[in-house]
């Protein structure tokens, strides 16, 4: 009798905390899911936050979530939480210290999927290498560069240094510096070198290319040649100009 007595007790004092901390844990697990593909559900539908970073940022959620029901649940249970938050963030903090060059990479990571100073696609300068951005995700940019070769550039040196984005803009300039004889007819000569580049057929119309007086010397004038292409069309259209040029030259610009 003694014994129904105590499981009744034992029942009524820790079968309530116990049931409410399962309810807790069950429910707070549902809730956390939901709001984690709420987030990521609005973050890819304002189509400005790239998928890396929306993924990370709603899964974080998540974890943050089931943190405070996990802490919810312990006090239910009667245990004491603020010992476990403390002795939680002393372990992260060695963690932290531990792992401070991987934490960097990723908060450089999350940086540069929210400002997208480039993106997939693009051809860039970062961290001493040239080539188009394959893959960006929170700890390293992959790089491809122009011999095929794959580069992974830790986003923390990236962040903190300087960044190149050759394909920002829809058109680049190319500048040949063109040396023209002193018998030459200076006018002339700057009108064929507007008409060559003009006649490339990756040259763009507008801005339209000129050519640019920059030096006098004794016995030549240097001009400046100024053309815009796509960013794509850049080593073709500068490996045809330096042919056409130079062929150009050998004629001492005779003729019109």
């Amino acid at each position: 009798m003694d014994l129904i007595v105590q499981g009744q007790t034992f029942l009524l004092t820790y079968g309530p905390p116990f049931v409410a901390g399962i309810a807790i844990l069950v429910v707070g697990s549902w809730v956390a899911g939901i709001v984690q593909r709420g987030v990521a559900t609005t973050l890819e539908r304002v189509g400005k936050v790239e998928l890396t970073l929306a993924r990370f940022l709603a899964s974080l959620s998540r974890y943050l979530i089931l943190v405070v029901v996990v802490l919810a649940a312990l006090s239910q249970f009667g245990i004491q939480t603020a010992s476990l938050i403390a002795v939680f963030g002393a372990a992260g903090l060695a963690v932290g210290l531990a792992l401070q060059g991987t934490l960097s990479n990723v908060a450089a990571g999350v940086m540069l999927l929210a400002f997208r100073p480039y993106r997939v696609g693009d051809r860039i300068d970062a961290g001493g290498v040239q080539g188009m951005v394959e893959a960006i995700d929170l700890f390293v940019t992959d790089i491809r560069t122009d011999d095929n070769v794959q580069v992974l550039i830790p986003n923390g040196k990236i962040w903190g240094d300087k960044v190149v984005n050759h394909s920002k803009y829809q058109s680049k300039r190319l500048d040949f510096e063109v040396t023209v004889p002193d018998e030459a007819d200076v006018e002339s000569a700057c009108a064929r070198l507007v008409k060559l580049a003009a006649g490339d057929p990756r040259c763009l119309a507008n801005p339209a290319p000129e050519a640019i007086i920059v030096k006098y010397a004794k016995d030549s004038v240097t001009v400046l040649l100024r053309s815009w292409c796509k960013p794509a069309d850049e080593g073709a259209m500068r490996s045809s100009m330096n042919l056409a040029l130079r062929n150009l030259s050998k004629s001492n610009f005779a003729g019109g």
